[in-house]
């Protein structure tokens, strides 16, 4: 009988922490025996998150303050902003073999080729802690790690948008990218915010972004000269972040190489599909999975780099489980392999 793995998810009332819950909720290998939400704290976690409404033999968990955690977990799942997590860190590295950590981060500046780097210490934990910025596609597991970072959605999505061109050293010079996101990015819904994303597209940020030391994280896997310009907006949309990359090729790659290059780097991934054939990403048809779609467009030297995916899932929740699996070393697509597509059309 295979083993189970014991894990806890802290916010769990939030947009990803439900997410999470919904996924591991018929994972082979990980049982969930803690949920905190400090809001919600008492509220049985079925009856407050609509994803279980039809699903009646769900096991009852209750909601917990943080404090109340005291088991050891082989895996606590942290969707708490990185502030309060930072504030937790020594209590929880006590009580776990592995922290995901799904809110983000710094600390990558100082990171190796695999990704590792070093947190520095709170004043009342003994070490820092060694932590691991981890793209399931291209970072390999490191067991000694205390923490594991996820990339979000947007990091995410541009990384794999580009991250081909980059490590082949096909592109150098100015990248410019444009991320159009679903209103999932926002955890604070509010009328004011639905009223105004309502049949509109605006501005989200300009050439800052919490998630942009992430997405610089690229530099590391070149020796070019690379300026990242960035900008994202809002999309009238529950979900998905939409990620276009527009880059200069170095002389002499043509759009063969580029095609021949997405196409080696990830066709051994199940989750990333690289479409060919004048097919492009589209956002309907990874929301609900954990997977990204990726393409490139090529005229003359210049390159159109496209990635959509889920920024619940791919972009966090599954993401997570999915580098889970990998460092319990189990079945990578456990717990991932039946997620619903959205209805189309």
């Amino acid at each position: 009988m295979d083993r189970i793995y014991h894990a806890a998810i802290l916010e769990g009332s939030s947009f990803v922490g439900g997410e999470l819950y919904r996924i591991l909720s018929d994972h082979p290998n990980i049982a969930v025996t803690f949920i905190s939400s400090e809001s919600q704290a008492g509220e049985l976690v079925e009856r407050y998150n609509d994803r279980f409404r039809y699903q009646r033999d769900q096991p009852m968990l209750r909601y917990l303050p943080l404090d109340e955690l005291n088991d050891h977990y082989d895996l606590i799942f942290s969707c708490l902003p990185q502030e309060q997590l930072s504030a937790h860190l020594p209590y929880l590295n006590q009580h776990s073999t592995w922290i995901l950590n799904l809110s983000g981060g710094d600390g990558f500046q100082s990171m190796d080729s695999n990704g590792i780097f070093t947190l520095q210490s709170p004043a009342d934990l003994a070490d820092n802690l060694r932590c691991q910025f981890f793209i399931p596609e291209l970072t390999a597991p490191d067991p000694s790690v205390s923490m594991i970072q996820i990339p979000g959605g947007i990091a995410a999505a541009a990384i794999y948008a580009l991250y081909p061109l980059i490590h082949n050293h096909m592109i150098s010079g100015d990248i410019v990218i444009e991320a159009k996101l679903g209103s999932t990015f926002n955890e604070d819904i509010s009328a004011a915010v639905y009223a105004e994303r309502l049949n509109n597209f605006g501005l989200h940020d300009a050439f800052h972004h919490v998630q942009l030391p992430e997405i610089e994280t690229l530099k590391q896997y070149t020796d070019e000269p690379l300026e990242i310009i960035f900008s994202a907006f809002d999309l009238d949309i529950l979900r998905g972040v939409y990620i276009t990359a527009y880059s200069t090729l170095n002389e002499g790659f043509t759009v063969r190489d580029v095609k021949r290059t997405y196409f080696s780097t990830y066709k051994y991934s199940p989750f990333i599909y690289y479409l060919i054939n004048g097919q492009t990403p589209m956002l309907k048809t990874v929301c609900g999975t954990n997977n990204a779609e990726v393409s490139t467009v090529v005229k003359q030297n210049k390159c159109l780099s496209i990635c959509s995916l889920d920024n619940l899932v791919k972009g966090a929740a599954g993401q997570a489980v999915q580098a889970a699996n990998l460092y319990l070393g189990i079945k990578l697509s456990a717990g991932l392999d039946y997620l619903s597509y959205m209805p189309w059309p």
